[in-house]
């Protein structure tokens, strides 16, 4: 089983409480506009990972508190999502999980539910919208998304989740290309 991935990051602050790793998966039919990740909109593009291969890396990478998972649209490979965190789970169960997602709860189908849902500790929902992306929304993009804290093991951070200041970090990949991750600032007017 393999999923589609636009990059992989093995440490970060930014996206969730303590030190996570972050997947962000390749692929979205959804074109919000000024959406912060176009790179990661074509289908068939970023690379194949076998799921064993990305469980090995994260059950061994050390230090990590939690996973974050964005995109592109993760729920568009949900069955081979949901695997990578069945057998993550089983290794690293100290390890919360946060998923982002465009869709809303409401629209998610319940095969989905059971199957994926059922591993993550906090869903963030609902399409990015670029006007109401605010700086005082914690780790959401805009202001119409929300929280789901579908287990109780991240509620102790509730407030750093909902509230919490917002911050980047940037990394070198490779020579020539720069990740920037992190919650993107609310633009100024002369930036539109």
């Amino acid at each position: 089983m393999t999923l589609r991935v636009g990059y992989t990051w093995p440490d970060t602050t930014v996206l969730g409480p303590g030190h996570r790793y972050v997947i962000w998966l390749q692929g979205c039919r959804r074109r919000c506009f000024r959406c912060t990740s176009p790179d990661l909109q074509p289908l068939q593009e970023g690379r194949e990972m076998l799921v064993e291969a990305m469980v090995e890396d994260i059950c061994t990478t050390p230090d990590i508190s939690g996973i974050t998972i964005s995109g592109g649209e993760p729920l568009l490979q949900a069955g081979a999502l949901a695997e990578l965190l069945e057998r993550v789970g089983s290794r690293r169960p100290e390890l919360t999980v946060i998923l982002f997602t465009g869709y809303r709860l409401e629209q998610v189908e319940e095969s989905i539910r059971d199957t994926l849902l059922s591993k993550v500790d906090l869903l963030i929902d609902g399409e990015y919208i670029d006007e109401r992306n605010r700086s005082d929304i914690g780790l959401r993009g805009s202001d119409n998304q929300h929280f789901h804290f579908l287990t109780d093991r991240l509620l102790p951070q509730q407030e750093e989740i909902t509230k919490g200041e917002r911050r980047r970090e940037m990394h070198m990949i490779g020579e020539h290309e720069l990740l920037t991750i992190g919650i993107a600032p609310r633009r100024r007017p002369q930036d539109i």
